[in-house]
């Protein structure tokens, strides 16, 4: 996933930052990125939507979890790293962070990697797109959109990915193909959808264009994703309200609170749609 850099994060709801208690270094201690969770897990579970649930396809989920933290504290090592020229304190504090969450991915991911070898090379592109939005981190714009929409792009990979651990490579390239695109397809708009709405409300609070453009997205996304099949109208649906009635001034937590509401409704739907 992406990483963001010390002083910043990820899309979706922010927590109040790194944890200033001191902490075993076994610990594996969750990244203070709370909205990243729901997109982790629900491009898992909508694929989930498409082939079913297997004990493969949740030790990847298991796996696909716990690697989000080891990419998120490494990654802000590095970019400490590079901007202080040294592995200051803090550098390595925050690589070492990432060691029990890279046991944990490594645990669950080794089995799926002997028998889905394929994998390896997933997690070569998912390690390619991690460096591009580490190098965006480096250059100050781990608060940019462009930063925002690499992790929207890594968590939608997960879409064909957990298809594929579950049905086999072929299944997804053959007869699941349409179902898995038209996955991928409306998670990348919803999750976009969720960047451009929290902004809304948090960073570009004070942007009327960023109100407007995040209700204009919201309303093509319904009418797209109801063209594609009426159940998705109930993810969609509910999205557009929310994007149509909050206003900035809104407590994180508030915030935070109905983008689970509709992210849980949009996993209903794709198991209704798919």
């Amino acid at each position: 996933m992406s990483q963001a850099a010390p002083r910043s994060s990820g899309p979706g709801i922010r927590g109040s930052g790194a944890p200033g208690r001191t902490r075993p270094g076994w610990v594996p201690l969750p990244p203070p990125q709370h909205g990243a969770w729901a997109f982790l897990v629900v491009p898992v579970l909508v694929a989930f939507a498409i082939t079913g649930a297997s004990a493969a396809g949740w030790l990847f989920l298991v796996a696909w979890v716990c690697a989000y933290p080891v990419g998120y504290y490494l990654g802000r090592g590095v970019t400490a790293r590079v901007r202080r020229g040294a592995w200051t304190r803090l550098a390595s504090r925050e690589r070492a962070r990432a060691v029990p969450w890279a046991v944990l991915a490594g645990a669950a991911g080794l089995p799926l990697a002997v028998t889905r070898p394929w994998l390896l090379g997933a997690a070569a592109v998912l390690a390619v797109l991690w460096a591009i939005g580490l190098w965006v981190a480096a250059q100050r714009g781990e608060r940019s959109m462009v930063n925002d929409l690499l992790l929207v792009a890594q968590a939608v990979a997960s879409v064909p990915i957990a298809a594929a651990v579950v049905a086999g490579p072929a299944a997804v390239l053959g007869e699941l193909a349409g179902e898995v695109v038209e996955a991928t397809g409306l998670v990348a708009v919803y999750l976009a959808g969720s960047v451009i709405h929290v902004k809304s409300l948090l960073r570009e609070a004070d942007s009327a264009g960023y109100r407007t453009a995040n209700r204009l997205w919201h309303a093509v996304a319904l009418v797209v994703a109801v063209s594609v099949d009426p159940w998705w109208a109930l993810g969609f649906g509910p999205a557009l309200v929310r994007a149509a009635v909050m206003r900035p001034g809104l407590r994180p937590g508030a915030i935070g609170g109905i983008e689970a509401v509709v992210a849980v409704l949009v996993v209903v739907a794709a198991f209704l749609a798919l």
